[in-house]
């Protein structure tokens, strides 16, 4: 490229963003290699039969545009929360919506703030925004810290991002937490109330952040997802609950058309009432999650509490080196730097199958060290 259009192209905030690595497809090995994807924190089972059976019937009709809107599922959700229904707002997956968040609320020079670590597109939305990214360190147990974030508000910021449970540490917010939260968090922001886990956090204790976010004056919205406890990532689809009627609205006008495709929201829609099947997966998940926690802990890993679907897990030995290690047996999991250690490890919870294979790649990889 010649000329000067390369002074242009792409945008100065655009070429300042860092190369997201492309998520791994792990090769097929055969049957006495399975793949044991455990590091995009997907569901390990496949979604209620009902449901697919939904999606497919959808399919014969994708010769037409979906419904932009979602009303169906919208309407469910609507009767399922006990909101009004122009509150709530449907995206492909919270990512749209997480966008979206930047979109209405950041210019360049504003600041947003996040958890740290977290989420890695918070920080890609800001850069995006050409807005100033402001990473509020976790507590030590992994949940957000509340206090440090209030605190780091400045008359620039313009939106805050909280996760319940945080990824990748999975650190669940308490009730005091949102409490503090709602009536600290000055008006001027946007509150951005993640809660892609959400239904792991409910399942493990956690409180109803929807009532407690209903005493905040100033905008905020909550997002959910399809992709992990109702085993829709593929399908992309998520959905937000806005504060107002007119916070909505705002999504609304800047969401890309048609967005939503018509096979995921017929799944979503049955899937919701597929509660013994996600009772099930809930169920599954914790006890395989304290079973993990307990291997890792006896092989001298140093584990976060977690409510979410995986477990962050700080390594006794370089975690790219176990890592590697667990790739040779066609297991993947996501490593990560952590302050003062040599790494850790994000690990899905799979099946109990999926589980023993981390247990004995791990211990045979601590060994040969």
């Amino acid at each position: 490229m010649t000329g000067p259009i390369v002074e242009f192209f792409p945008a100065p905030r655009i070429r300042r963003l860092l190369p997201v690595p492309p998520a791994s497809t792990p090769p097929e090995l055969g049957a006495d290699w399975p793949v044991r994807s455990l590091h995009l924190n997907e569901s390990p089972f496949a979604p209620a039969p009902e449901v697919v059976a939904a999606m497919q019937q959808a399919a014969a009709g994708l010769n037409r545009y979906p419904d932009h809107d979602g009303l169906q599922l919208v309407a469910a959700l609507a009767a399922r929360l006990g909101v009004a229904s122009d509150r709530i707002v449907i995206g492909a997956g919270t990512n749209e919506l997480l966008f979206a968040s930047g979109e209405i609320t950041l210019d360049p020079g504003d600041e947003a703030i996040a958890p740290d670590p977290g989420f890695v597109t918070y920080a890609k939305i800001v850069a995006m925004r050409d807005a100033t990214f402001v990473g509020v360190p976790v507590r030590a147990d992994g949940i957000v810290d509340v206090a440090a974030t209030v605190a780091a508000v400045t008359p620039r910021t313009r939106l805050v991002y909280v996760a319940t449970p945080n990824n990748p540490t999975g650190g669940m917010l308490e009730q005091a937490h949102v409490e503090k939260l709602v009536a600290e968090l000055p008006d001027h922001v946007l509150l951005h109330y993640d809660e892609a886990y959400y239904e792991f956090g409910r399942h493990a204790g956690g409180p109803d952040g929807l009532a407690l976010l209903e005493r905040r004056k100033a905008p905020w919205i909550a997002t959910r997802s399809f992709s992990k406890a109702y085993g829709l990532a593929g399908a992309r689809i998520g959905y937000g609950i806005a504060s107002t009627a007119a916070v909505a609205e705002a999504y609304r006008k800047i969401r890309i058309n048609f967005s939503v495709n018509a096979v995921a929201l017929a799944g979503a829609l049955v899937a919701l009432d597929q509660t013994a099947h996600t009772e099930a997966l809930l169920e599954h998940t914790a006890q395989e999650r304290d079973r993990l926690d307990a291997a890792l802990t006896r092989l001298g890993f140093r584990t976060f509490p977690s409510a979410a679907n995986f477990i962050t897990a700080v390594a006794p030995s370089p975690a790219r080196e176990l890592t590697s290690a667990l790739r040779e047996l066609n297991v993947f999991v996501l490593p990560m730097p952590w302050r003062d250690s040599p790494g850790a490890l994000r690990i899905t919870i799979g099946t109990r199958e999926d589980n023993d294979a981390v247990i004995a790649g791990l211990s045979r990889a601590m060994a040969a060290r």
